[in-house]
């Protein structure tokens, strides 16, 4: 009986010890990994303190190895800065339907283990938008270029899953190739990404 006993304690302690969660040493900057939604805040990169700011855009975003991406990238601030029209502006946006768009970044954990600080290493963003004719002939198609910097840096918070990071929309550059020419009155946006995890995905190869 008293072998009995020791066995099944011995089993009980085992299974008690896969239900314990991850200690801190085993933290990794892949736990960021995972399913995220937020909001994206688009400020001009010249706003003034105390200005008004913006409620912000529903997003989502996949983040996952060294990338993050986006499946349905909001592009309306951008187009409109070059049209200058809101009613244009939105005609545009339906017309151009799903953007995707991915950033790089890297990863540091902290010393504590408690949060993940990384730096965004962002690609241009490339559109191309048919623009309404004036007249009874076809559309022009209108390619667009916009490069974009690294904000501040980004920050993941363990416990939590919640995640900030920025960047920026520098210049605008309108055409192809040796043809490209920057749009004149483009001041620059920045935009502000403050999103939740609501799904962690596991490590992939």
């Amino acid at each position: 009986m008293l072998l009995l006993g020791g066995a099944l304690c011995f089993v009980s302690c085992s299974d008690d010890d896969e239900n314990i969660p991850s200690t801190p040493d085993e933290v990794t900057t892949d736990v960021m990994f995972g399913e995220y939604s937020g909001k994206m805040t688009t400020n001009s990169i010249s706003t003034n303190e105390g200005e008004e700011v913006p409620e912000g855009t529903d997003i989502t975003a996949n983040l996952n190895n060294d990338t993050i991406r986006f499946e349905d990238f909001p592009i309306k601030d951008i187009v409109l800065a070059v049209v200058q029209d809101e009613t244009l502006a939105d005609q545009i946006v339906e017309a151009v339907g799903q953007v995707d768009y991915a950033i790089g970044y890297e990863p540091t954990l902290a010393a504590a283990k408690d949060s993940v600080t990384f730096v965004l290493d962002p690609k241009p963003l490339t559109l191309a938008v048919q623009l309404p004719s004036d007249t009874e002939g076809e559309a022009q198609t209108l390619q667009i270029e916009v490069k974009v910097e690294a904000g501040t840096g980004g920050a993941y918070d363990v416990e939590s899953g919640h995640a900030v990071f920025d960047f920026s929309a520098t210049e605008v550059l309108l055409g192809e190739g040796e043809e490209q020419t920057p749009l004149e009155g483009f001041e620059g946006i920045n935009l502000l990404f403050d999103m939740n995890q609501s799904k962690v995905t596991p490590h992939q190869f």
